[in-house]
């Protein structure tokens, strides 16, 4: 004690520690002895039987609802709009005009190429007139012409006359051919203008937006006044009874998904099955290819257009397999999967081989249909041991 007075520590302190720590010891005794021992009162654990049954195992994703069909209507020419005779959620048939464009400068230039070919045409007819006039003139000199040359070669007429009917009947079919060139000059003319008339018809088509498929109009964007151009869409269709369900599968699972595969998606609570119809032939920026579900009728009255619905593509069913629930797979340091059941009130470990898993089930191989094996959650296996005396609860 002397020690201790010498360092400067009070003995009243240091009485206090010794008895503050034996109190310590006596106390942490009695918590030690209320502790239950090891084949005390059994530990409840959840407990279901192993089936024998089918597991379909699927992968998930989240496909949107689309229309079948859809047209972002645009114009061709750049003009202002004239009327829009359609309003969102209109009902329109394929064929139907939908907005009228501005066209006055293009049916004017259509009616001055007509008057042109109008012009061109009796042009044309009053030199085939002429025409018909130089040919009965020109057999009638040719005739003169052959006439005089054998009187100039008899005697009865002078050369010089001969030469001149010669030089007349020359005259006239000069004046024939070149009129033929005439007339063949003005139907070229006219088949020009005939073909710029049926460019500037096809071009007043442009001014008239029609409808290409029957549905509904899902969106308007313009208003009369407004200027069309062939990079603004105006007005937006869809197929009204008709849908198909479109997502993006990674890269990674394009060996297990494929067209015609089957698929299930949920309406109203109730399962629908389907199957891929059609899987785009490249993948998209993000390395993912669009897959696309046709939907049979709109019987799916609860779908529309622009909802987001989970869709499960079938890729195996596996047959006559063990199934238990996948919170029942322990995972080991090893990485084995194992099990407990319970045989005659104590935990039984089983090592397991997983062959699939799909929801809350899993298809195992090691354990048998009717095993009672233990439910628990991923921190609950924590607590539990192998040979642990325990109370299965169902």
């Amino acid at each position: 004690m002397r020690r201790f007075a010498r360092l400067g520590l009070p003995l009243l302190v240091l009485a206090a520690i010794i008895v503050g720590a034996f109190l310590l010891v006596q106390n942490k005794r009695q918590e030690l002895a209320k502790a239950p021992e090891y084949g005390g009162d059994p530990r409840p654990v959840t407990v279901t039987d192993a089936e024998k049954g089918h597991l379909r195992l699927t992968r998930d994703y989240l496909a949107v609802v689309e229309p079948e069909s859809e047209a972002n209507i645009a114009s061709r020419v750049r003009a202002v709009v004239g009327e829009v005779r359609v309003d969102e959620g209109d009902a329109v048939s394929q064929g139907d005009v939908l907005v009228r464009l501005d066209s006055a400068e293009t049916r004017h230039r259509l009616k001055e190429v007509r008057a042109r070919i109008r012009e061109a045409r009796a042009e044309l007819s009053g030199n085939r007139a002429t025409i018909r006039a130089l040919e009965e003139s020109w057999q009638y000199w040719r005739d003169e012409r052959e006439r005089d040359r054998t009187l100039a070669a008899k005697g009865s007429l002078s050369q010089s006359r001969a030469e001149k009917t010669a030089q007349k009947a020359a005259e006239v079919r000069g004046n024939l051919e070149s009129a033929r060139e005439k007339s063949q000059a003005i139907q070229s003319r006219i088949q020009s203008l005939v073909q710029q008339k049926e460019a500037v018809q096809t071009q007043l088509g442009y001014y008239i937006l029609k409808s290409p498929i029957s549905g509904v109009v899902a969106e308007r964007q313009v208003d009369p006044g407004d200027m069309a151009s062939p990079s603004r869409t105006l007005l937006r269709v869809q197929t009204a009874d008709r849908l198909k369900l479109a997502f993006d599968v990674p890269q990674q699972d394009l060996p297990r998904v494929q067209q015609g595969q089957n698929c299930t998606f949920s309406v109203n609570g109730h399962e629908r099955n389907a199957s891929i119809s059609l899987m785009h032939p490249s993948l998209n920026k993000a390395r993912m290819m669009r897959a696309e579900v046709q939907l049979q009728n709109r019987a799916e009255r609860g779908l529309d257009p622009g909802m987001y619905v989970p869709v499960s593509v079938v890729l195996d069913t596996l047959r006559e397999a063990t199934l238990v629930p996948r919170s029942s797979l322990i995972p080991s340091p090893e990485g084995q999967k194992h099990v407990f059941s319970v045989k005659q009130g104590r935990l039984e470990p089983h090592p397991v081989e997983v062959l699939g898993t799909s929801g809350d089930r899993a298809a195992v191989s090691g354990i048998d249909p009717g095993v009672s094996v233990v439910e628990n959650t991923f921190l609950g296996w924590a607590r539990l041991s192998s040979g642990e005396k325990v109370e299965a609860v169902r």
